[in-house]
């Protein structure tokens, strides 16, 4: 089994069509955060709902949102460690933190995008 770094994963996902990238967020998304802290279904709906009061250069901005190289390659190296079994403790909360902040990013995203794809039809519809 071939196992890819989250960059490789990542950079695969931006080749797919966008609406595919709206449901791999959303699907990867909602399985971790219902492992993790499973919601009633108001309070998904409004976790997947969009973005209001934003421009739509605003919008493409945060869609574009990366997380910082520094807290990717910490990512990374704290999977080495955990691969390794060399993960104490502490680091593992440091990276289930750093996971959770990469899950936030994603939402954002994907909530941007999914706004983004709502101003086009509606403007297109009009």
């Amino acid at each position: 089994m071939t196992v890819a770094s989250y960059r490789q994963v990542l950079k695969l996902a931006q080749q797919l069509p966008f609406n595919s990238q709206l449901e791999l967020a959303e699907a990867l998304l909602g399985n971790v955060r219902m492992t993790l802290n499973p919601l009633s279904e108001t309070e998904a709906a409004v976790n997947l709902s969009p973005l209001l009061g934003m421009s739509e250069s605003e919008l493409e901005a945060l869609a574009e949102a990366v997380v910082a190289p520094e807290r990717q390659q910490q990512i990374e190296d704290l999977l080495a460690l955990n691969r390794e079994g060399m993960l104490t403790v502490e680091q593992g909360a440091t990276l289930d933190h750093l996971i959770a902040e990469v899950d936030q990013v994603a939402l954002l995203k994907a909530r941007a995008l999914y706004t983004l794809q709502l101003t086009r039809e509606q403007s297109r519809g009009n």
